[in-house]
């Protein structure tokens, strides 16, 4: 086989893809010792076999080290590496008779380095050669691998070597770059739980206080640091933090002060750990006590526009990868049964449903934005268009728009509330008064949609508990949309239909069977006689007994 064409660019492949911003455990100690590996398979000269040996072991270690869910990729690295160094050494020992044993171990690395691939999601759902195409790999590779498998013809060796090569610049390029790359090594101190430096951690409580007292300040009504020293009646703490920022930053003016706080926070260097985002948001619930209460006080106060105060600050929470995690601990407030902490669940019920429309809202505005040319609309990393956003939310949302958060700005808004079914069922289970609101909210925004009879089967299971609640009728804002728990003249009248017992099922049953068998015996015409060859089925309303031998019934 000639190939004497310029070579393409091998397509790169999600197989062992790992997610960003996760910590895994993996079989190599760290980056340094992954880059040792691959630096002598794919750095070394093409025939230093001892180098290739050494990588061989390395591999297999490893192998050893994680036995469950070692990836795809490594495993056909080995298989089609072990083949390699085979014919490099069988060539170096100058052995003629070698070919056809080197043949068999190529022909067996290819079979499985083809049913590793294709079978990486688990049991295959295509052919062979629609998964390999699916991946990026040249198909002639399966025309290669049937040979190989029912042996129908003698392969070259000379095709063997190249398509062995092949095999390994693709999985340079479509998995140890592409972790190379991606892959950062962690140690004891960025895994800890709760870890983050104490300067650091100081930092960001004086950020959190000094925004909690600004924003309690404009809630009250003051614009300036004069106004909030006189009328709003700050502790000396406070109006001790807000006049440092201020004299620190040359600005009086309570918004830009709040501005610049939610910017010192992003700015913070805090470790991409789960670790820094704990203590990110039990910070933000031990120092900024007075936005939770605000929303108790003011929740409902039309005049008060606590969503428009504080989207700048959830957008950073999003951008830094808080809101997930402080939405669970909102709905875990929510769901306590401690009546110690009672008088947390309002104030929680509140902001935990305003993240839940927030995300809802931004998945709207982001399908809007979609649909508009590209230069109208921007991306991330580009300057963002506050007012095309406010005009979207404005019109969407109408009076309502300064009560809600505006977590995004961009088309490609790259957070959202991902959570998994179990966690929405579960939710769903421990329903109660203060996340009646929130619930059907979050099964909206579940990735893939849930089918209709998902929404029946949820729709008639939560009228059991909730009578009154239509629970995928959202509402998405407090204003000019019908409102959760109203029900049509139509729904109304079916009530009586549903099904709350066992008897109810009972008798609901029986009335489908009674309704199927008349329909059955209307629709379906007189049963025919049964051919069986060149046999009838006798008719069984016919008294054979009265007809002799002989004659038929015409």
């Amino acid at each position: 086989m000639e190939n004497n064409t310029a070579a393409a660019d091998i397509p790169f492949c999600n197989i062992d893809k790992k997610l960003p911003n996760q910590t895994y455990i993996s079989a190599w100690r760290n980056k340094d010792e992954f880059q040792m590996v691959y630096e002598k398979i794919f750095k070394s000269a093409a025939d230093d076999i001892n180098s290739k040996q050494e990588a061989i072991q390395w591999l297999n270690m490893w192998k050893i080290r994680q036995v469950k869910g070692f990836p795809v990729c490594v495993r056909c690295t080995l298989v089609m590496l072990e083949a390699q160094v085979f014919d490099l050494r069988e060539q170096q020992l100058g052995k003629g008779d070698s070919a056809k044993e080197s043949r068999n171990i190529y022909s067996g690395a290819f079979m499985r380095f083809i049913n590793y691939i294709t079978e990486s999601d688990g049991p295959r759902k295509k052919t062979i050669a629609e998964s390999v195409r699916d991946i990026g790999i040249e198909t002639y590779m399966v025309e290669l691998r049937h040979l190989c498998a029912h042996r129908s013809v003698s392969i070259s060796i000379d095709v063997f070597r190249r398509s062995a090569q092949y095999c390994m610049d693709w999985l340079n390029k479509a998995y140890w770059q592409r972790e190379l790359a991606s892959m950062e090594s962690v140690n004891p101190w960025t895994v800890k739980y709760f870890y983050l430096a104490e300067d650091q951690l100081s930092e960001l409580k004086l950020i959190l206080r000094t925004y909690d007292a600004v924003s309690a300040a404009r809630v009250r009504k003051a614009y300036t640091l004069e106004m909030a020293i006189e009328s709003v009646g700050l502790t000396p703490e406070e109006v001790k933090l807000i006049e440092t920022h201020a004299e620190k930053h040359r600005s009086a003016r309570l918004r830009v002060i709040a501005k610049q706080t939610v910017q010192q926070l992003r700015d913070l260097p805090l470790p991409k750990t789960q670790s820094a985002v704990n203590a990110l948001c039990q910070a933000l619930f031990d120092n900024c006590k007075r936005m939770f209460h605000d929303a108790v006080q003011y929740g409902n106060d039309d005049q008060t526009p606590l969503g428009k105060m504080h989207s700048e600050l959830f957008r950073a929470l999003a951008a830094m990868g808080c809101v997930q995690t402080l939405f669970k601990r909102l709905i875990a407030i929510c769901e306590q049964t401690d009546l110690m902490n009672v008088h947390e669940k309002p104030w929680a019920k509140y902001w935990a449903h305003r993240i839940a429309v927030g995300f809802q809202l931004l998945r709207e505005y982001k399908k809007s934005c979609s649909t508009l040319p590209p230069e109208q609309v921007s991306r991330c990393g580009q300057v963002p268009r506050v007012r095309l956003a406010k005009e979207w939310y404005a019109q969407r949302l109408q009076s309502a728009v300064d009560q809600h958060l505006m977590l995004g700005l961009y088309v490609d808004c790259p957070w959202h509330l991902k959570l998994s079914r179990s966690y929405v069922l579960a939710r769903l289970m421990a329903m109660n008064e203060y996340t009646q609101d929130i619930v059907p909210v979050l099964l909206t925004l579940q990735e893939p949609p849930l089918s209709e009879e998902q929404q029946r089967k949820i729709q008639r299971l939560t009228e059991i508990y909730y009578p009154n609640i239509n629970i995928f009728s959202v509402t998405t804002c407090r204003k000019n949309i019908p409102k959760q728990g109203t029900t049509t003249a139509s729904e109304s009248n079916t009530n009586a239909s549903k099904i709350y017992t066992a008897e109810d099922l009972k008798e609901a049953i029986a009335k489908i069977r009674n309704a199927s068998n008349e329909r059955t015996e209307e629709s379906i015409p007189a049963k025919r006689a049964k051919k069986c060859g060149p046999w009838t089925e006798p008719d069984p309303t016919l008294n054979w007994g009265s007809y002799p031998l002989g004659t038929y019934r015409i």
